[in-house]
């Protein structure tokens, strides 16, 4: 997310949820819908690494997803399988640590905001 700097140095990660796709450069206004936290560990390091999941403001098909709390058991798995896989080439293993509404996905944002 541009503007804001994670435990990690990067910009907060985050997951727009949306049914169209995106092209490079594009801006789309969102509203949070919670968080997967996730602390990356490494023979010399432990660091969280939260991931934020977004929707689009004016968007009417995602507009019934609220919390990601809420997802199926099945989507929260294959979302944890997302992560491990573009992180697998790294030197660093992923623990999950649970998964967080809006509120706590707003207040992250607003924390880590520069």
């Amino acid at each position: 997310m541009p503007s804001t700097k994670a435990e990690d140095g990067d910009p907060v990660d985050a997951l727009i949820i949306h049914d169209a796709g995106p092209y490079p450069g594009l801006v789309l206004t969102c509203r949070p819908i919670g968080i997967l936290e996730i602390a990356q560990v490494s023979k010399k390091n432990r660091e969280r690494n939260d991931r934020i999941f977004l929707i689009p403001d004016k968007s009417d098909f995602e507009s019934d997803l609220q919390d990601v709390r809420h997802f199926s058991d099945r989507m929260k798995d294959e979302l944890q399988k997302f992560f491990q896989a573009t992180d697998a080439l790294d030197d660093k293993r992923l623990e999950f640590l649970g998964w967080r509404g809006p509120k706590a996905a707003l207040k992250l944002i607003k924390k880590q905001a520069l």
